[in-house]
């Protein structure tokens, strides 16, 4: 970083254009990052551009996108050049990273050209001219060359159109059929395609849940006795989704499954696909944003259709694989443990959660969704239905979030730290100053700052006041001092 003081410090409130655009040309323009997330910088990203060009942050290098969330911005980072380590806690976050850090091309599905229901689908009529309407219909500012995405398009379209539904664990917990005063309509079967899919005997039996407190206390499965919960015989319906929805989530992620666990795809091509059902999952999801509560009215989104969306993979070439020297990785657990073991960074970028919620408890589903529930199904809980054994983090926590951020910055290998905070975080700003300076090299602790509307997961009413419309989000910049 320069040496003068008066060129370190930045404006407090700007955006400007970043000085080094993405490699990506539509990369803040594509509709990525679908999913909604408490904490999503999709539209912080030139916000963050601009604060890494003003500061002189070294990219492209080696980044620590140490909370990676949806993977915006370490997608963003890779778009740029960087060689990007993703990490989280939550297993979803993980499928994003693999999808849109550590893949690098649309992939080509070579491997499952035999299978039998994909090539029955194939044989139909109509199926050609479906992929190409999906091509066609793309908007302009998102246009990967058909020839590269269009093994995917085909995927995408035989999941969405020729799959055929499935009750499993979704529809059986997070699902009601949206008039519940007329019986639900059977799935429609096409019957070419029975054979292409079934699914094994433990994705489509009843799977218990923990009891409500009408229910009878009747353990109904070792694994809820080895986990001490009283569960119930029947299912407990959720209005998460419609049966028409969560039936065909249940369906393709079987599918995935089965594909992955034969080898019938690739690991990039799981999580890729993987992606796109998490995303268009959400699209119909009854919720107001997070999972901790579902509406008890059918919202309109929640009654579409649900499609899956074409995801936008940063391509990287093999020359600028070349010179980059290393693949992206992506890592689940705790950054607090996994960050010293995981080498030298040119910077390391933190987003942690701003307040107490635990992500575990407020993104179940989608969670559920990425783990499966093939192996070992979860007894779930609560009336939303939680799943056992959530992971906390101490981020969130506020007897641990101060000594959390202290620790991983005396812990890691790196020579600059930017960390995005709001202005409502549990951790006092006072603590930060302390922090950044203390780890830091003296005169390179900078704070740069951007107003942006506040999230709101739901409506204000008289239960629920929101103090502002907006909120300030703060970039905290450091050189540190073991840093070269």
């Amino acid at each position: 970083m320069p040496g003068p003081r008066s060129r370190m410090r930045p404006p407090r409130h700007y955006c400007v254009a970043p000085s080094h655009p993405p490699a990506h040309p539509a990369f803040l323009l594509s509709a990525n990052f679908l999913m909604r997330y408490i904490g999503n910088k999709t539209k912080l990203l030139p916000f963050i551009a601009s604060a890494l060009d003003r500061l002189d942050v070294p990219l492209p290098g080696r980044a620590l996108d140490a909370f990676a969330g949806t993977a915006a911005v370490g997608s963003f980072l890779k778009a740029r050049g960087a060689t990007v380590v993703g990490c989280d806690l939550m297993t979803f976050s993980y499928v994003f990273q693999r999808a849109y850090v550590v893949a690098d091309a649309y992939p080509r599905f070579t491997t499952l050209r035999d299978d039998v229901g994909l090539g029955a689908a194939r044989a139909r009529p109509d199926f050609a001219a479906r992929v190409d309407r999906r091509i066609a219909a793309r908007s302009a500012a998102f246009r990967p060359a058909p020839s590269l995405t269009r093994p995917l398009d085909e995927l995408l379209v035989y999941l969405d159109h020729y799959l055929d539904p499935l009750t499993s664990f979704i529809s059986q917990h997070f699902a009601t059929h949206h008039t519940p005063h007329t019986s639900p309509p059977p799935p429609v079967t096409h019957p070419v395609f029975q054979t292409a899919h079934t699914p094994p005997p433990h994705a489509v039996a009843p799977i218990p849940t923990r009891r409500t407190r009408s229910a009878p206390r009747v353990p109904t499965s070792a694994t809820a006795a080895a986990h001490g919960d009283v569960v119930s015989a029947e299912p407990t319906p959720r209005m998460y989704f419609t049966l028409d929805a969560a039936r065909r989530i249940d369906a393709i992620r079987s599918q995935l499954h089965e594909w992955h666990a034969t080898a019938a795809i690739s690991d990039d091509e799981f999580y890729i696909l993987l992606a796109a059902l998490l995303e268009a999952a959400d699209a119909v999801a009854n919720t107001a944003g997070i999972y901790a509560a579902y509406i008890k009215s059918w919202q309109s989104n929640a009654l579409r259709e649900m499609r899956l969306r074409l995801p936008s993979i940063a391509a990287v070439s093999p020359r600028a694989r070349s010179a980059r020297r290393a693949r992206c990785e992506a890592h689940l657990g705790d950054v607090s443990a996994l960050a010293p073991t995981l080498g030298h960074f040119d910077l390391l970028y933190l987003d942690p959660p701003y307040n107490t919620r635990q992500y575990s408890a407020y993104y179940h589903i989608p969670e559920l969704i990425a783990r499966g529930w093939f192996e070992d199904p979860p007894v779930l809980r609560g009336k939303t239905g939680l799943l056992p054994n959530a992971k906390k983090s101490a981020w969130s926590t506020r007897a641990g979030c101060v000594a959390a951020l202290d620790g991983l910055l005396a812990e890691t290998d790196a020579d600059h730290v930017v960390l995005s905070y709001n202005s409502e975080g549990i951790i006092p700003e006072s603590e930060i100053t302390r922090i950044f300076r203390a780890h830091g090299r003296r005169g390179t602790y900078r704070r740069v700052t951007r107003t942006y509307q506040r999230y709101r997961s739901d409506r204000p009413s008289a239960k629920r006041r929101y103090t502002s419309d907006s909120v300030h989000e703060h970039l905290y910049c450091v050189r540190l001092k073991g840093s070269g």
